[in-house]
């Protein structure tokens, strides 16, 4: 495990980091708890199904929480914006935008590909059936691994099938990587009423949850991660005054607002969305800002889970489905528990044999890309110049950890 510096004008915001790990192992409490027959066909949208005592507490109550995926990834996407937007708060001229978007779509890609190969290949070991021994949600990802479907699910920008679902959340942030200019842009201008802009992006979520355009839902969630991060000093001295007390009431609020489509059996309103946006941002800003939750963030634990969070995100489900085909028949804890102990496994191996390899080469394709423009001259294609600290003063934060794990 890598150490994490903490010396002045080095040091990453280090709890971010473990937060991301907590997430992705919410992440994996979510998809392993929705193979069970009675939790998972409810999960698959059939909330009227009887359940037995422990498993409508394991359901709607606060122990949701615990296996809530849906506001993991919401924390997912506003972690991504804050961490991105971080290089351009510094005083000076930003790294070009053709290195970034090499770097950058690489680190997002290669990792994404060798999941999907992983995926297949343990489809064709074994293939995947439907069975009344696992919910009608585990049946849902029965499927056929050809190379078209492989192939397209290999683009991101076009969603993803069941072969491994969880890269449907790497669209958005493809999406969000490309369009990282007009981020910057939004983020550093007009930081007088930066609470306004951030007032406005909340708008445009709760817009997109009423209407169902998932564009619209997805997309301003990083802009309010980059609004945060542009802002973190401004927001650390409002509230560096405030007595411990608050943050209790404020943690409070964003675990029930995240966990609100599970608050009760009814079908949740429209615009549900919306409010676990909230939860997600105000999590984010405990963990940024509060003495107990930066702690536990900092903890070996969540450290290392922060450390192979997108490994994580990328291979448990393929594996997790795996495991139960094989060994249902004999014992569906048994077959949850292996996959469990075979997930953080592999997610170890592969983030050293690919994610780490993956962003090595990142690094290096970038540095090319910079050379090659150094020599033609093309300082055309460099970032804008960052904005120049407002009244808020510098922060010697440099940026976490830039991979993104999602569900």
């Amino acid at each position: 495990m890598e150490v994490m510096s903490k010396q002045p004008g080095t040091s990453r915001v280090t709890q971010l980091d473990g937060l991301r790990g907590l997430a992705a192992l919410v992440v994996v409490a979510c998809h392993v708890l929705s193979v069970v027959p009675g939790i998972g066909h409810v999960v698959f949208d059939e909330r009227s199904r009887p359940l037995n005592s422990a498993e409508s507490w394991a359901v709607f109550s606060p122990l949701h929480l615990l296996w809530n995926g849906t506001p993991a990834v919401h924390v997912f996407f506003v972690l991504s914006g804050f961490v991105l937007i971080l290089p351009f708060t510094k005083p000076g001229r930003g790294k070009g935008w053709a290195s970034y978007y090499v770097k950058r779509l690489l680190r997002l890609y290669l990792p994404a590909w060798a999941s999907l190969v992983l995926a297949a290949a343990l489809i064709a070991l074994i293939p995947r059936t439907a069975s009344p021994l696992q919910s009608s949600w585990a049946d849902m990802y029965v499927v056929d691994p050809e190379l078209g479907r492989v192939a397209r699910d290999g683009l991101l920008l076009l969603g993803a099938s069941t072969v491994n679902t969880p890269l449907w959340t790497l669209r958005w942030e493809v999406l969000f990587s490309l369009l990282l200019p007009l981020y910057v842009l939004v983020a550093l201008r007009w930081r007088r009423i930066w609470h306004l802009k951030l007032a406005l992006v909340v708008g445009l979520s709760v817009v997109g949850a009423v209407q169902e355009v998932q564009w619209l839902i997805y997309l301003p969630i990083f802009a309010i991660g980059a609004i945060l991060g542009v802002e973190r000093d401004r927001i650390r001295e409002l509230t560096g005054a405030w007595p411990r007390l608050v943050w209790l009431p404020l943690t409070a609020a964003g675990l029930l607002l995240a966990n609100a489509e599970w608050l009760s059996p009814a079908k949740p309103v429209k615009g549900v969305e919306a409010l676990i946006t909230v939860g997600a941002t105000l999590l984010v800003l405990v963990f940024l800002l509060c003495g107990p939750a930066k702690k536990l963030g900092d903890t070996a634990a969540a450290q290392w889970l922060g450390r192979i969070s997108f490994s994580l995100y990328l291979v448990h489900l393929p594996i997790i489905l795996a495991a139960v085909t094989l060994l249902r028949s004999v014992s569906l804890p048994l077959a949850l528990a292996v996959a469990v102990v075979l997930c953080f496994a592999a997610a170890e191996l592969f983030f050293r044999y690919v994610e780490q390899p993956a962003q090595r080469l990142s690094v290096a394709a970038g540095r090319a890309v910079d050379r090659r423009i150094a020599r033609r001259g093309g300082g055309a294609t460099a970032a804008p110049r960052a904005a120049a600290p407002s009244a808020a003063p510098p922060s010697n934060v440099t940026v976490a950890r830039a991979h993104q794990p999602v569900p």
